[in-house]
């Protein structure tokens, strides 16, 4: 595909993700050379969004897909190719901090039981003061493709510190989903600026550079929400964040389950030098900002390295400067990528397929090229097919090539 010159300053900040730094190092251990018999489609030629972020399934049987505006919209359309138009599903465009750069509505989420209570949940930025919020809303009982915005309960609130006057070193993580367990997790990153200046990705004490797992059914005390008693700092008196699962991220923007294995797939933004993948288990650190990918950050040389995990795969600058966690794929009309890890890079365009059992020797091949400054989200639908948010405006889906 050709890349498509119509894009602002403004579109290719949005998700550069704060990845400043130099882009030449030759390290390069992606692994595979590209194969050319995958292709990404716009899968709904007709309708188009604003800057979409997220897509989503309601997995309540109805197939149909809910895409995420970054400025505060989601839309809700059939699954199907010929759709001439969308409904607006949510517009809180008034609650949402949305300037230009990365903040926004990032992220949503449906409840395990959606179909039965109608509860979905959205990340998204607010300001004065400047704060990440996770909320609940509920769908109309009358019109399933309305939600009520007046329905909003606010589960979490984090204050932004105060080195966030820069919209663009802002690292804030974004996406929600609901693990096998029921639970909910939320990937927050270390809040900027360059070089984690708050020292956050070490830090349990702050939500910030954390992938949080919370019950949303089950809520404590003072809290809208309950601390799942295997979290790894339940009932701690130490001053560690309950709510916190892991830690050890930079800007773990996109994440994802594999319903089969249960395994937690992440992508994590790097400084300067790595792109991360990684697996995610309770309790682990992963090394952000004493590492960066494989190597040394802070300090460069002889880092203690005891206790952090690596990731699954690194990936140098000279392919890309912001990964785009995506899904294993467990779809059915693409046999030869069940079981891998789609995943991409922003910069690049670059998507890969990575197979990963634990045991042996990791595969990352390169299956396509996308346009420059447009991947931005990687989705499923109920049949666990891909799809693909794009800055262009489109929804893509991922095909065979059979030209």
């Amino acid at each position: 595909m050709t890349q498509k010159c119509k894009y602002s300053f403004a579109l290719i900040i949005i998700i550069v993700l704060a990845c400043s730094g130099s882009d030449d190092d030759t390290f390069d251990d992606s692994g595979g050379n590209q194969q050319s018999q995958f292709i990404l489609v716009n899968a709904f030629p007709n309708i188009s969004f604003d800057r979409p972020l997220d897509i989503q399934n309601a997995g309540d049987g109805t197939d149909r897909l809910f895409v995420v505006e970054q400025r505060g919209i989601i839309h809700v359309f059939e699954n199907d190719p010929f759709v001439t138009d969308s409904s607006i599903f949510l517009d809180i465009r008034g609650s949402v901090f949305f300037d230009g750069s990365q903040r926004g509505m990032l992220g949503m989420a449906f409840h395990p039981d959606y179909e039965i209570n109608g509860f979905f949940y959205v990340f998204y930025l607010a300001q004065n003061p400047n704060r990440t919020i996770i909320s609940r809303f509920k769908a109309r009982g009358d019109n399933p493709n309305q939600a009520d915005a007046s329905s909003e309960f606010i589960l979490l609130e984090i204050i932004h510190p105060g080195v966030l006057v820069d919209p663009d070193a802002f690292h804030g993580g974004g996406r929600i989903a609901f693990g096998p367990d029921g639970l909910l997790y939320i990937a927050l990153g270390d809040a900027g600026p360059g070089g984690d200046a708050s020292s956050n990705g070490q830090n349990t004490s702050t939500l910030f550079g954390s992938i949080l797992r919370i019950d949303v059914d089950n809520p404590e005390g003072d809290l809208n929400y309950g601390i799942p008693p295997d979290n790894p700092f339940a009932s701690n008196n130490n001053g560690d964040r309950e709510e916190i699962f892991a830690y050890g991220f930079r800007n773990p923007f996109r994440f994802s389950f594999d319903f089969l294995t249960g395994l937690l797939w992440l992508g994590d933004v790097g400084e300067f030098t790595f792109e991360e993948v990684n697996i995610i288990n309770n309790g682990g650190n992963y090394g952000w900002d004493i590492m960066e990918g494989t190597d040394c950050h802070d300090p460069p040389m002889l880092c203690d390295r005891s206790g952090l995990l690596l990731p699954v795969l690194a990936y140098s600058r000279n392919l890309g400067g912001s990964v785009i966690g995506g899904h294993v794929y467990r779809g059915s009309t693409i046999p030869e990528l069940v079981g891998s890890f789609i995943y991409g890079d922003f910069l690049s365009g670059i998507v890969w397929a990575l197979l990963f059992n634990g045991i042996d020797p990791t595969v990352n091949t390169e299956i396509l090229r996308f346009d420059p400054f447009s991947l931005v989200s990687f989705g499923i639908d109920e049949n666990n097919e891909i799809f693909v948010c794009s800055l262009d405006g489109s929804i893509y889906t991922l095909i065979r090539d059979i030209a």
